[in-house]
């Protein structure tokens, strides 16, 4: 009797952890020079709307070229095993709008990197459609999904 009923919250378990595994950053490949355009994207996979921020005023370098590339994400790389937030744009925390994705929608967000190594994208997001989310004093109830670790070279 025992080992069903801890056989019971086991799979209880397992399945609350996937249902909160609602969003996904997909990254195309785990290898980029510097400054090629990285294609990553936000994907709903859950049945409900999310709802996460944008940095309007993000930025990337193209050869001396500055391009806009809104970015929801903050890129974090490696050094000596422990990761650390890159600043990139022109002064990150500027102007931050909230964007909601529907439950199996996702949307593309190209950007550049400049520097080298092992690096993964971070992404703050809340459940549900919050339309007129404060990026600046979000609520609580925030979640946080990584991408896989790519490498720019």
């Amino acid at each position: 009797m025992t080992r069903l009923i801890l056989a019971t919250l086991a799979l209880s378990a397992i399945l609350s952890v996937s249902a909160v595994a609602q969003v996904k950053i997909a990254i195309p490949t785990q290898q980029y020079k510097v400054q090629e355009m990285i294609h990553a994207k936000v994907e709903n996979t859950s049945d409900l709307a999310v709802t996460f921020c944008i940095e309007v005023g993000q930025t990337s370098s193209n050869g001396g070229k500055i391009e806009g590339t809104p970015s929801p994400f903050w890129v974090q790389q490696n050094s000596n095993g422990k990761w650390g937030a890159l600043l990139i744009g022109p002064d990150v925390g500027t102007l931050r709008v909230p964007v909601v994705l529907k439950a199996g929608e996702s949307k593309e967000f190209p950007f550049r990197l400049n520097d080298a190594g092992r690096m993964r994208l971070r992404l703050n997001y809340w459940r549900g459609s919050i339309p007129n989310l404060d990026c600046h004093a979000p609520p609580k109830g925030l979640k946080l999904v990584a991408s896989r670790v790519f490498t720019i070279g």
